[in-house]
């Protein structure tokens, strides 16, 4: 059963669940403003807990229009609860699903967007782990921001992990991360990479029925050619995924800083400076998509066919003549 309240804030509905707890949106009465409540179910371990209350502490401290903000952090009733801002829009995984490929200055202008959101993180000794579309957020505005560092890992704390443990998401973890090696902050960039190339490809680049076969065919490394797949056969971009998705740390982007740097060399000056009408745009005909479907969807009513005057005269006509002609025939 869903509370009324959490602390100060009104729980208005529930917007998500999971195995590790339920989001909602809530108002928080002394700002009357709307919030996203996250709570943890009472079920999981102390680590997950552990993990789940140092997400709170770490996004407190980082401060950037590219990430999420957190608000507040509640322990009541034996349940933890993260209070965090409201993003009125969509997740970056609906928008590849409803127009991927993108167009390639789209695309990297997002991932322009989640690696000045890195920088921010990197710089406070943070790596994110979990880089996906999902864990992207794009507001009607068209502001991009990073959220869910619940699995992010604090290079000056230490790691709540062991090697040999697999943290993130198979589709989108980096070689190292696959392995269960311990991660530096260009696993980040590998992800932001493979991001990249979903966007303007439509596709994974690795894909397999289990999660093992998912690891195998990421720590060899091959993957389709970025450029072929994407319909706008843009080189350059093809040339930033193919080096953030480089099997050996090292050959990557050294920093977050040098990949944003590469992708504003690609948008140039124009492409920057247009990024959040480009991506509000983008959001407006998504959503204008998503009202033609509905109404699509919709099943329509059918229409009672009306009796035609003109159908029943006739009928009538003819069974006045058919008796006509039978009284006829009796008289001869």
């Amino acid at each position: 059963m869903i509370k009324e309240m959490v602390g100060n804030y009104r729980i208005l509905k529930e917007i998500g669940k999971g195995g590790m707890g339920s989001v909602y949106t809530a108002m928080q009465l002394s700002l009357n403003r709307v919030v996203v409540i996250k709570e943890m179910s009472k079920g999981p371990s102390r680590e997950a807990q552990s993990r789940f209350k140092r997400e709170g502490k770490i996004c407190a401290n980082l401060y950037h229009q590219n990430i999420v903000e957190i608000y507040d952090y509640i322990r009541e009733e034996g349940r933890n609860y993260l209070v965090m801002e409201f993003v009125d829009g969509v997740s970056l995984a609906e928008v590849i699903e409803k127009n991927a490929p993108l167009e390639p200055r789209v695309a990297a202008a997002i991932a322009r967007e989640i690696g000045r959101a890195l920088v921010c993180a990197h710089q406070a000794g943070v790596i994110h782990r979990d880089i996906k579309p999902k864990n992207i957020l794009i507001t009607r505005e068209g502001v991009v921001k990073l959220t869910d560092f619940g699995v992010a890992r604090d290079m000056d704390a230490p790691d709540l992990t062991t090697t040999g443990t697999l943290i993130g998401t198979p589709f989108y973890m980096s070689p190292e991360q696959a392995s269960g090696d311990k991660v530096g902050y260009q696993s980040d960039l590998y992800s932001l990479g493979i991001v990249l190339y979903e966007m303007v490809t439509g596709k994974k680049p690795y894909t397999g029925e289990n999660s093992a076969a998912i690891i195998a065919k990421i720590s060899r490394g091959k993957f389709n050619s970025p450029f072929r797949l994407d319909p706008h056969h843009s080189w350059r971009l093809s040339r930033i995924i193919r080096k953030a998705m480089k099997n050996n740390p090292k050959r990557r982007f050294r920093t977050a800083e040098d990949m944003v740097h590469v992708l504003n060399l690609f948008l140039g000056w124009k492409g920057q400076a247009t990024v959040e009408p480009t991506l509000a745009a983008l959001l407006a005909e998504i959503e204008q998509l998503n009202m033609a479907e509905t109404e699509v969807k919709k099943p329509r009513k059918r229409k009672k066919a009306k009796k035609s005057n003109f159908s029943l005269f006739l009928l009538l006509f003819l069974i006045g003549v058919f008796i006509i002609l039978l009284i006829i025939f009796w008289r001869v």
